[in-house]
């Protein structure tokens, strides 16, 4: 059997060290150069958009306050039965904890809570025509909990507001625009 010998390799490990160091002195100039560039494109950016935030609100007429209040009025009370419906279900939650049951709130309560002995009520409990919806709207009430009835509405009110206040602003502000190019 023939043994092989392996002989130690000389390197220099210093050489190694000083290019480790080298680069790393390269990344650091790198890095402050990149965070002072990006400091200056972003006090350009905010300077540019202080500047037409100034403008665009100078030319806001009364109308334009009026339904951004109207606008905002209704994503609060969106907003508000949100948290209605995240606070009964938090309500839930803190019953399921303490009990181990789950404590089901139907739509049909509220229902009948709000709507007793009207038209709308004794409609669904015999009605005279309209089977097919008493039927239909009966299953609805029955099982869609409060919370999902108060949390999905409100979220599609909200999306929808905020969609509609961002075109609408945007539409605004290239309304403006073009009246300063004329």
């Amino acid at each position: 059997m023939t043994q092989t010998k392996y002989e130690d390799q000389k390197s220099n490990h210093m050489s190694w060290i000083q290019w480790i160091n080298m680069n790393l002195d390269n990344a650091k100039e790198f890095y402050e150069e990149v965070k002072m560039n990006l400091r200056e494109i972003t006090s350009q950016i905010i300077s540019r958009v202080g500047k037409e935030l100034r403008f665009f609100i100078s030319k806001l007429t009364t109308v334009d306050f009026f339904c951004g209040s109207i606008t905002l009025g209704i994503m609060a009370f969106a907003s508000l039965f949100l948290a209605f419906g995240f606070g009964l279900v938090g309500y839930q939650v803190f019953l399921w904890i303490k009990d181990g049951v789950w404590s089901e709130f139907a739509t049909m309560e509220v229902f009948n809570f709000l709507f007793e002995n009207t038209l709308i009520a004794q409609w669904l409990d015999n009605p005279e025509s309209w089977f097919g919806l008493q039927k239909i709207t009966e299953w609805l009430l029955y099982n869609i909990p409060v919370s999902v009835a108060l949390i999905v509405p409100s979220i599609m009110v909200l999306v929808g507001m905020m969609c509609v206040s961002i075109v609408a602003l945007i539409l605004r502000f290239y309304q403006f625009k073009s009246e300063e190019n004329i």
